[in-house]
């Protein structure tokens, strides 16, 4: 198992890419908190972590308001002593043009889709720089590469979950995930997979780099 015994935190974890993720991880031999707003989730993704003999943690968390996530540091700490992995999942799409977005809606979108990879990377950081080793799926590598730490980016196409479906039709959600060179829909596990590779040892010099997963939706 590529990731035994690590502690992986996953935010936006409990459904679609972040549960995928989740799941995926505990596969491999990580202990996982499955961090979401959304408590009741997050608990059945842990529970269903640990029927497939795993170790897991659910755990509300707002990741864009800052003791929020210093709560979900301190639980991860106070569970499993220590931290891995840093998965920042959690985001919002609203869809809008920029005319028509509302101020409120425009800061929501900053403060968690920004805002909170901000603080969830300053909450696990300190931890991860003492022990001179971590993974964080987002930015900060030039930052974080002389702590041993690697940082990377997975750019996602759309994908079969419950987010493409909250702005647009069952019948507009089906094109769009069939409209792609490849003859597949993209699955939250499709986009796990690479994460997965990039959480283990055998990608310990890739850091700084951006993966598009999207069948081939844009090509350079």
């Amino acid at each position: 198992m590529r990731l035994k015994n690590k502690v992986a935190v996953i935010t936006g974890g409990a459904q679609g890419i972040g549960r995928a993720i989740a799941v995926g991880m505990a596969r491999e031999g990580a202990k996982v908190v499955v961090a979401d707003l959304q408590s009741e989730k997050a608990g059945s993704v842990a529970d269903e972590v640990k029927i497939l003999g795993g170790d897991a943690l659910g755990f509300e968390v707002n990741v864009a308001d800052e003791s929020s996530v210093k709560r979900l540091a301190e639980a991860t700490f106070a569970e499993f002593g220590r931290v891995d992995i840093l998965v920042n999942d959690a985001g919002v799409y609203l869809k809008s043009s920029v005319v028509d977005m509302s101020e409120a809606d425009w800061d929501r979108t900053l403060d968690i889709n920004l805002g909170g990879n901000f603080l969830c990377c300053r909450a696990f950081v300190p931890a991860m720089r003492e022990q001179k080793s971590g993974r964080i799926i987002k930015s900060l590598a030039r930052e974080l590469g002389p702590d041993g730490i690697t940082v990377n980016a997975i750019c996602p196409g759309s994908a079969n979950t419950a987010m493409p479906r909250g702005h647009r039709s069952e019948e507009e959600v089906m094109q769009r995930l069939h409209s792609t060179p490849l003859p597949h829909v993209l699955e939250p596990e499709d986009i796990a997979g690479p994460i997965l590779f990039l959480a283990s040892d055998a990608a310990a010099y890739i850091t700084g780099q951006s993966y598009n997963i999207n069948c081939g939706t844009y090509m350079y």
